[in-house]
């Protein structure tokens, strides 16, 4: 009985630190575009760690191509640049969801490391290669993030650094009353 708890907090433990580390991709993968779109603003603005979404996330594996109200509806992409966009993700998937699992895949292994016998020595070593894991799904992610940008008009990429600095504003209000990000 105890083994499956054990097991059961390390499937959390491990949930809990997926989600962190998503979360600071997030944030890079933010701040480079907004560097990117050149929005002086933007740019200055703090990204909040727990932001439901960015521009260069839409190419999760199996994630509709945009939800209704969705930051790309709102820009009123033409028919061109919407089959533009989801060639982008489709031409991205594959290399973002292989990259993802190859890092939970080593997170996993070090997680049993830890618990097991292995030596610091070999436990660093497992943790540089999660870094650089996670620094190749980051390259990818803002490859993809380049190439979105190039379908947008400048008028599109000004709006999309509006609403996503309105969305950060918005987190951050919610994180200071106290409320759940959405």
């Amino acid at each position: 009985m105890s083994a499956l708890v054990l097991t059961a907090n390390r499937q959390q433990i491990s949930n809990i630190k997926e989600v962190f580390f998503m979360s600071i991709r997030r944030i890079s993968a933010l701040a480079v575009l907004m560097l990117t779109l050149g929005s002086t603003a933007a740019a200055i603005a703090v990204p909040h760690p727990l932001e439901p979404e960015t521009f260069a996330q839409n190419q999760r594996p199996n994630r509709p191509a945009g939800k209704e109200g969705g930051m790309f509806e709102k820009l009123n992409l033409s028919a061109d640049q919407k089959q533009q966009m989801q060639a982008v993700r489709d031409r991205y998937k594959d290399q973002v969801s292989q990259r993802m699992q190859a890092i939970r895949q080593a997170r996993q292994e070090l997680e049993t490391m830890m618990s097991g016998t292995a030596n610091a020595s070999e436990m660093r070593e497992k943790h540089r290669q999660i870094i650089g894991l996670r620094q190749q799904l980051e390259e990818v992610q803002f490859e993809s993030t380049l190439a979105m940008r190039e379908v947008l008009t400048a008028e599109q990429r000004s709006q999309l650094a509006q609403m996503m600095q309105q969305r950060r504003q918005n987190a951050k209000n919610r994180m200071q009353n106290g409320q759940k990000p959405q």
